[in-house]
């Protein structure tokens, strides 16, 4: 039994003042370095806003990212069909419970913990690795191009487009609805849904991006490093296990609980906002700069690597925390508005596949 589990009904509230790599590290803001925070506040918060109106996760991805704009624009007729159709039918959809006992079960436990886990047979494990592998190849080749220290976290991903390889969604979404992942996923969202993104990653201890955050002023990493609530809205996420993972190998991680914490709209848009804007980076000049924020604005959703050791939050977190290894299971289906972190690999490497469950376009 955890001795302290985390019975907050919010996110961890950090002293960004007093805090020794934010608020002791700089000097007092002036008008001029205020300014020029909120300036970055509000185009984040502009983003999250528009993203939350448009339901952008629930959107084709573009296709080609160098023109990233571009073809947002291009495609803007479709894609206004697409949110308006969206939005439609989740006026109309009534409330549904499942329909299969796999997809009941499933359903109570995402709806009492917001994680729910899956032992895969040797035959779909097997069959996993069979349609990934060209995949991982493909990353391997880029993540060798670059030094660890040139490397970013999204060059550890790879996202398959569903019109060039089908066959990998067909097969994913069948195992899904043969766990029970889709009927649960339905009733939790309110709406049909289905595998609409999948992703390969690899991590190893090589990435370089995980650590050494504040090294310019002296302060440790936190023990909740890198502990986060995603940016995304109205979605559920599915990982598999495509390696075998264990606990020096970056095993997935995820506090119990949480998903009920930060359902708080304003404190969530407020959260995201500084992601998007930036100002979540442990950068020295964006500390400075969320430093300069009035203190009711200093909140992330990526707050983890902030909690000092010791905090009252950071143990309620570390004690209520599981630790997903293989032994426990090969896949999880997961709320990410709950509080969780993987891939900070020690050993070894790590290679999953994260799928996100939305409306099929």
């Amino acid at each position: 039994m955890k001795s302290h589990p985390y019975s907050y009904d919010h996110l961890p509230v950090i002293d960004y003042p007093h805090h020794p790599a934010y608020g002791t590290a700089f000097p007092k803001p002036g008008i001029g370095e205020r300014a020029a925070a909120l300036a970055k506040f509000a185009s984040g918060f502009a983003i999250i806003a528009a993203r939350l109106m448009a339901d952008y996760e629930h959107l084709p991805r573009p296709k080609d990212k160098s023109r990233k704009i571009a073809e947002l624009l291009r495609r803007s007729p479709t894609y206004l069909q697409l949110v308006a159709t969206q939005r439609l039918r989740r006026l109309t959809v009534r409330s549904a419970k499942p329909t299969t006992a796999a997809g009941t079960n499933v359903l109570n436990t995402l709806n009492r913990d917001g994680i729910a886990g899956f032992q895969l047979s040797a035959e779909q494990l097997g069959r996993v690795r069979e349609l990934l592998a060209p995949h991982y190849k493909t990353l391997e080749e880029r993540l060798a191009k670059k030094t660890p220290d040139q490397r970013h976290f999204d060059e550890t991903r790879l996202w398959l487009d569903k019109d060039i390889f089908p066959e990998v969604y067909g097969y994913f979404n069948q195992l899904a609805s043969e766990l029970g992942v889709v009927d649960a996923a339905c009733a939790y969202l309110d709406r049909p849904v289905a595998i609409a993104h999948v992703v390969p990653q690899i991590n190893d201890p090589t990435d370089a991006f995980w650590a050494n955050h504040f090294r310019d002023v002296g302060v440790a990493d936190s023990p909740c490093d890198y502990c986060h609530v995603d940016a995304t809205y109205n979605l559920l996420k599915f990982i598999i296990y495509v390696s075998e993972v264990g606990p020096d190998n970056g095993p997935f991680t995820y506090t119990r609980g949480t998903h009920r914490a930060s359902r708080r709209f304003w404190d969530g848009l407020i959260r995201r906002a500084n992601d998007y804007a930036g100002l979540s980076s442990t950068k020295p000049q964006s500390r400075r700069l969320f430093n300069a924020l009035p203190k009711f604005l200093q909140r992330k959703a990526a707050f983890g690597v902030d909690l000092p050791a010791g905090n009252e939050y950071a143990d309620a977190i570390l004690d209520n925390e599981w630790r997903v290894t293989s032994d426990q299971g090969d896949a999880v289906l997961f709320d990410p508005f709950g509080i969780h972190r993987g891939g900070m690999v020690r050993d070894g490497r790590r290679l999953v596949v994260t799928m996100m469950l939305t409306e099929p376009t």
